[in-house]
């Protein structure tokens, strides 16, 4: 009798310890899929968020650019714009720029008006105020210029193609210049550019 009271107890203690043991298991089960369940709310809301974030950078780079392309299209050249055509020489290597006032009939044209006009030329710049042309030449750019004592005065000379042909006769005498420019313009003194040679025409005055 005093056996099966024993035995009693027992079972009755590990029944509760089971109960125990498995309300414990629960209770974490529980709280583990509580924070599992928020971080993958957290991490839906970023992923969210993210997304987001990229389609509205993604739509505010197509409006940039829809707004460059409007302007461009939409944009038209005053009567004031100037006008640049840079040439490059592909001999020479050389490129000179020529500045001109707007043709007549490129006053409120647009980009396609003028990309048609000047269909072998690159639009390096357009703007209601500028356009910068440029386009590559076979050939030399002809402003290569040589300087020589002719009969003690200083004559200029253009080279084309190696050949040299009288350019320009000056008043400088040779005379009252330096030694070392006398030995200069024995020699043959080179020039390249128009601004160049009309610079150092003044500096020999």
């Amino acid at each position: 009798m005093k056996f099966n009271k024993i035995i009693t107890i027992l079972v009755v203690i590990l029944v509760i310890l089971l109960a125990m043991i498995a309300g414990v298991y629960i209770y974490k089960s529980q709280n583990n899929a509580s924070i599992g369940g928020t971080n993958s709310e957290n991490n839906l809301g970023l992923a969210d968020k993210v997304t987001d974030e990229c389609v509205e950078e993604w739509e505010e780079m197509q409006n940039n650019l829809n707004s460059i392309n409007v302007n461009t299209s939409d944009e038209k050249l005053s009567p004031n714009c100037s006008f640049t055509f840079k040439r490059h020489y592909l001999v020479c290597d050389h490129t000179t720029n020529e500045y001109v006032n707007i043709p007549e009939k490129m006053v409120n044209a647009t980009y396609d008006v003028l990309q048609k006009n000047y269909a072998d030329w690159n639009i390096d710049k357009f703007s209601s105020n500028e356009v910068i042309l440029s386009k590559d030449f076979e050939g030399e750019c002809g402003e290569h210029y040589i300087l020589r004592n002719v009969d003690g005065n200083i004559v200029v000379f253009k080279i084309e193609n190696g050949i040299e042909e009288e350019y320009e006769k000056t008043d400088i005498a040779v005379d009252y210049l330096t030694e070392t420019d006398k030995i200069s313009f024995e020699n043959g003194l080179k020039i390249y550019g128009k601004e160049n040679l009309s610079q150092i025409l003044e500096d020999f005055e």
